[in-house]
């Protein structure tokens, strides 16, 4: 691998881990991009898992007792049905198709972002104990489906807390445990089922400490930094990167 391709991916892996660990998701809405030109394989999917559960067993201690139990399970049980379906879809796209495939992804949840600071994904009176379990399950299996296919397990997670009256406390420690257990189910679908070539592995140790790194700093900004400044910096990088996928692709 060329220097600049490396340092691209570790500098967008920094971005991406500190912002996650800061609002609770973006790590591969930022780094799925980049990972992918600089690899040119799908590899980059599977290394990305690898450095997510790196990120998660910085950030989940710590934050697992704040998530609700009720939704957590529920979320967990959806997703067990959608992980082997996303990994049957990653396993037919190639290349290309795949960098598309998550470009216009970004681009569908940039202005799923777009909608929620209008205001028009919020339900201010709905609790999140009121959620129906089914849909509870329909989320967290279409996250398993974006977890296994794209690492993106954002999107539905995002809908589900624009819809709830979830502090971002709450949110951050929802998130951040269920995108946990995603990480380390895809990464056993991927060794098990997908085959993750010794230079993924690799490639994933050389990022860990970029992520580390990123983790660390973005622990400190959570408390410093306000949520709406970081929701308007994740809708304009998340933008780009769909921008950027769909250039590299076609």
């Amino acid at each position: 691998m060329e220097i600049e391709a490396f340092l691209a991916m570790a500098a967008a892996v920094t971005i991406g881990a500190g912002v996650q660990a800061a609002i609770g998701f973006a790590f591969g809405l930022i780094t799925a991009p980049v990972l992918l030109v600089a690899m040119q394989s799908s590899a980059a999917i599977q290394v990305l898992v690898v450095v997510h559960i790196v990120q998660s067993a910085i950030l989940v201690p710590g934050l697992w007792r704040g998530a609700s139990r009720h939704l957590l399970s529920s979320l967990m049980l959806g997703s067990i049905i959608g992980f082997p379906i996303g990994m049957l879809v990653f396993l037919s796209l190639d290349l290309r198709a795949l960098t598309i495939a998550i470009g216009s992804g970004l681009i569908l949840f940039a202005a799923l972002l777009a909608l929620r600071e209008r205001g028009y994904l919020r339900v201010s009176d709905l609790a999140p104990s009121s959620l129906p379990r089914w849909s509870l399950l329909v989320t967290g299996g279409v996250t398993g489906f974006l977890t296994a296919v794209l690492v993106m397990p954002g999107p539905p997670i995002m809908i589900l807390n624009a819809w709830t009256r979830m502090s971002k406390n709450e949110s951050r420690s929802l998130s951040l445990t269920f995108f946990a257990f995603c990480y380390v189910m895809a990464a056993l679908m991927h060794a098990t089922w997908g085959g993750m070539p010794v230079s993924a592995w690799q490639t994933a140790a050389m990022l860990t400490p970029f992520v580390i790194v990123g983790t660390l700093v973005g622990q400190r900004l959570s408390a410093r930094l306000s949520e709406g400044r970081f929701r308007a910096a994740i809708l304009v990088v998340v933008t780009v990167s769909g921008l950027y996928a769909l250039w590299s692709a076609i």
